[in-house]
């Protein structure tokens, strides 16, 4: 089969187009025929070597995909730790979902970002009815999901915050109420949910209200979110929690696997479906990639074997 692969860490110049053997499920998985496979900031830091919850190179990367199973021809969506950039892919049960009735060729897009917005925001963050949520990068394939993820569990008002104008109407397309720019002023919400850290972690920190929450899901600005000590947050009554969904998979799967189910079916009735934003071949990884890290995509990205 054709896959990319990693042969070694670093950018988007070492993945390669190669032949290499088709995957052989072991005990407890699936082979599935991959249609699409969403491109997540994720990727680029596996081909780098610095994703601490994937296998370090050398690598096929992608965490996400649809298609069908080989055996049955019955439409999936699922997720691994590495290996959807490929023909073919061997997929864990607990990790593959139904997916009749979508569009193969963009739903390798959805269950990655939906099931890490499901679980930051009802399980993390615990958002209830009403409660206001701020979402940096709100224009990303993450940020979107998030946004719409809120709508659909009663958010009172969701902010998105994005770099530019073009992004800012992207985010209100997707059911933010407002959105605002990096410099600010950022308004006062319940709940925070972060990807970029540095300076806008800083900056959604202060408008947070007591009894608020912030959920850190990672670091695209380059820069960790320099957290505040015991102190200071306790005089504040906010809570500042870290959240990594590759990392709960691997260390706790069977309750991962269950405590998503509702984020697929929310999925299966389209109440959430994360845009795509562009599509690219396989053997265009390394353009997804570089157009991923230049900043300049709205929604998610995916490659088409």
């Amino acid at each position: 089969m054709r896959a990319i692969v990693a042969a070694r860490a670093g950018g988007p110049e070492v993945l390669e187009l190669r032949e290499v053997p088709d995957p052989e499920p072991g005990e407890g998985e699936v082979l599935v025929r991959v249609r699409s496979a969403g491109v997540n900031f994720a990727d680029t830091l596996a081909a780098s070597g610095r994703y601490h919850a994937s296998p370090p190179p050398p690598l096929v990367p992608g965490l996400e995909l649809a298609g069908e199973e080989v055996a049955t021809g019955r439409p999936v969506l699922g997720l691994v730790r590495a290996g959807a950039y490929a023909e073919l892919a061997a997929v864990d049960r607990r990790w593959l979902f139904p997916a009749d009735g979508m569009d193969l060729e963009e739903a390798g897009a959805w269950p990655l970002v939906t099931l890490t917005a499901w679980l930051a925001l009802h399980e993390v963050a615990r958002l209830r009815p009403g409660e206001s949520v701020l979402v940096t990068a709100g224009a990303g394939g993450l940020g979107s999901a998030t946004v719409q993820m809120a709508r659909a569990l009663g958010a009172g008002r969701v902010v998105a915050v994005a770099s530019t104008p073009e992004k800012r109407a992207f985010a209100r397309r997707q059911g933010a109420d407002d959105a605002v720019g990096y410099e600010g002023p950022f308004p006062a919400v319940d709940v925070v949910v972060d990807g970029v850290g540095g300076e806008a972690f800083a900056h959604a920190l202060a408008v947070t209200r007591p009894l608020g929450r912030v959920v850190l899901l990672g670091a695209s600005s380059g820069t960790a979110p320099a957290i505040p000590g015991f102190g200071e947050l306790r005089r504040r009554n906010v809570g500042v929690m870290c959240f990594s969904f590759g990392e709960f998979r691997r260390l706790e799967p069977d309750r991962a696997a269950a405590l998503v189910a509702p984020a697929v079916e929310l999925l299966r009735q389209g109440r959430v479906r994360p845009p795509l934003g562009r599509a690219f071949p396989l053997a265009g990884a390394a353009e997804a990639h570089r157009f991923l890290l230049g900043r300049g995509s709205m929604g998610k990205l995916v490659l088409r074997p």
